[in-house]
């Protein structure tokens, strides 16, 4: 217990309200770098829609079947409808200009093939959109890497207006694929009507054609009868040839000689006409003569019957006598003509006995195979009815068909023919349709190079305030010297200076040759270096000079300050508002701003700018310095004995 209040006494020894406040500093110390430090950096990923980034839109909008695509502006407006970062819409000379100077700390700018690049999907030859990002990590290089930490979210709303916009051009085509499928459905919709209609009629004629085909088998029954007649006819005809066809010759004979028994009759039936006529006429005449010799003989009634008589006798002896010789005549000829068909009768009566028994045998035959095909016929109207009912429905299913091809060829036409490879290729570019192409101006290329322009200036702060735990700000020797005041402030900055410019020299070399720090800017380097250790050195004597080790304490919570708000490792607009408003007012934010531009390059207007206000800065803290030496050139017993002693 003892030794815990010889312990205390150490504290507790501090009577005085500044030396209860030095001791509260120290409690609050760890609050202070602790707290702050996590304040700053609590969720800097939270605060990426402060960051300003430049959005240049040259995409030219295409036309695909009728369907605009403007996948730009889709790009455009999903950016701004989820914030990844401050979007800016501006063009491209100002983009570049705000990057360079590090108002904008990227930038993506839309080429004007994006569109056409995205809707080549529908042409069946995808290309891949390129969207191109730029950074210069003179502004920052964790800033690159806050960029690639939500590269892919980027790149997902990149690819989400990149696919919105191919399937506008791929729903272009489906518009038009959708018309050949319309234009199918209605063909098929005719051809399966017709088809229908085809159908009932091949039904149709199915039936008829069965009924044909029993009329054909009646047709065969048919013939069969004509075959049975003929049969029976040759039965019946050749039992009669065989008896008639011997007899044929005696026939023949006798044929011959009754028409020359009828030639001599006629012929002497004419002769006996002739004599009965001469003799009639001679009995006319006898009496002619004896009326003549006797008159008295016309008065009898007898004679003169007797005389009419004979005169009508003869009269009709002489039409007798005169028929009879025609009649021989008549005879004659025909006795002529016997002979020859007697001549002839053989062949002829064979002929005609052939043809007899044909015609007959056809007659029957044709009499039977017409009534087949009657029947035939009657049975074959229903069967064409159907193959007409058939051709009228494959003459509807004609236009169907053709508008069922002109679809099928529409859908050919719209669906493009690849082989695997290209298949394959596209697959890839429509699975992935957008490429994002970062280029990075005066790159850092490695973590640590990006942050050394951070950590040399809090290595530099640094030195300013361990170096009085060695050397002093000011002797009290200096003070009471009759120098003027610019010197002794001279005096007692001058070996401040002279260890931090070697120190920091060292720093340099060792970065630059052992870790690989390589500046782009080394004369620049140098200079920024001797700079930055001027004015810190000159900010840590003034501090010291002013307040004693209470300018220490002082020192701690502004380095602290510029810890957390000089922006050295997340943009400054990811910090809470208050660290940046006092952002611009504290020197390690252009510090920083500095050693970037040499160490990786950047604008050398900025730079100039960022060394004029260091240099302005420390020729007014020089003056701060001077006007307090001079001051503390008053003594007191204040200043003799301090209320915290060195």
């Amino acid at each position: 217990m003892r030794t815990l209040r010889l312990a205390m006494t150490e504290i507790t020894r501090h009577h005085r309200p500044l030396h209860r406040l030095a001791v509260l500093f120290l409690l609050i110390v760890p609050s202070l770098y602790g707290a702050l430090y996590l304040w700053s950096n609590w969720d800097p990923y939270g605060r990426l829609d402060d960051v300003p980034v430049a959005v240049v839109n040259h995409d030219v909008p295409v036309t695909v079947d009728g369907t605009e695509v403007a996948a730009g502006d889709q790009l455009v407006e999903n950016l701004f409808a989820d914030p990844v970062f401050g979007w800016e819409l501006t063009d491209e000379a100002s983009a570049a200009d705000g990057l360079a100077r590090g108002d904008y700390y990227l930038t993506i700018t839309i080429p004007a093939t994006f569109s056409a690049d995205l809707a080549s999907g529908a042409e069946g030859t995808p290309r891949r959109a390129v969207v191109d990002m730029r950074r210069d990590d003179a502004n920052g290089f964790v800033v690159g890497i806050m960029a690639e930490t939500v590269q892919k979210q980027l790149h997902d709303q990149i690819n989400s207006a990149a696919t919105q916009a191919y399937f506008e051009s791929v729903y272009g085509d489906l518009d038009a694929l959708r018309g050949g499928l319309v234009q199918l459905q209605d063909g098929a919709h005719d051809l399966a009507a017709g088809l229908t209609d085809a159908v009932d009629g091949s039904a149709e004629l199915a039936g008829g054609l069965t009924d044909a085909v029993d009329g054909s088998a009646q047709l065969a029954d048919g013939a069969a009868q004509v075959a049975d007649g003929t049969q029976q006819i040759a039965d019946v005809i050749n039992p009669v040839a065989d008896v008639i066809a011997p007899a044929i010759p005696g026939i023949a004979a006798e044929s011959e000689d009754l028409a020359g028994s009828a030639a001599e009759l006629t012929g002497l039936v004419s002769g006996a006409g002739d004599t009965l006529h001469s003799r009639t006429e001679a009995v006319t005449g006898a009496l002619t003569d004896y009326l003549a010799a006797h008159p008295e003989a016309g008065e009898d009634p007898l004679f003169a019957a007797v005389t009419d008589a004979a005169t009508r006798v003869e009269e009709r002896t002489g039409e007798i006598a005169g028929v009879a010789d025609d009649v021989d005549e008549g005879a004659r000829t025909i006795h002529d003509a016997t002979r020859e068909i007697v001549a002839a009768a053989p062949n002829l009566q064979a002929e005609v006995t052939d043809g007899r028994a044909r015609i007959n045998d056809l007659n029957d035959g044709a009499h039977q195979v017409a009534d087949g095909a009657a029947e035939l016929a009657s049975q074959l109207r229903p069967a064409r009815d159907g193959a007409g009912e058939l051709a009228a429905g494959l003459a509807g299913a004609g236009p169907g068909s053709a508008d069922l091809a002109a679809g099928v060829d529409h859908l050919v036409a719209a669906v493009p023919a690849l082989d695997p490879q290209t298949r394959e290729a596209n697959a890839q570019i429509l699975g992935n349709p957008t490429e994002v192409n970062l280029a990075v101006d005066n790159p850092a290329h490695v973590y640590g190079r990006g942050l050394a322009p951070f950590f040399f200036a809090i290595a530099l702060w640094v030195f300013g305030i361990v170096v009085f735990l060695v050397l002093r700000p000011t002797t009290g020797r200096a003070l009471a010297s009759p120098a003027n005041p610019v010197r002794i402030q001279l005096v007692g900055w001058l070996p401040i200076l002279g260890l931090g410019l070697v120190g920091s020299y060292l720093l340099l070399a060792i970065s630059w040759f052992a870790l690989g720090l390589d500046p782009v800017d080394p004369a620049g380097s140098v200079l920024v270096v001797t700079v930055t250790v001027a004015l810190f050195t000159l900010i840590a004597h003034l501090a010291r000079n002013a307040l004693g080790l209470v300018g220490s304490a002082v020192l701690l919570v502004l380095l602290m300050l510029q810890l957390i708000s000089s922006a050295g490792i997340y943009p400054v607009e990811t910090l809470p508002g208050l660290l940046q408003a006092i952002h611009p007012y504290l020197p390690m934010s252009y510090v920083v701003d500095a050693f970037r531009i040499v160490f990786t390059g950047g604008s050398g207007a900025k730079l100039a700018q960022d060394l004029a206000i260091l240099a302005g800065l420390a020729a007014v803290v020089f003056a701060a310095g001077a006007l307090l030496v001079a001051r503390k050139r008053t003594w007191s017993l204040l200043t003799v004995h301090p209320p915290l002693a060195e």
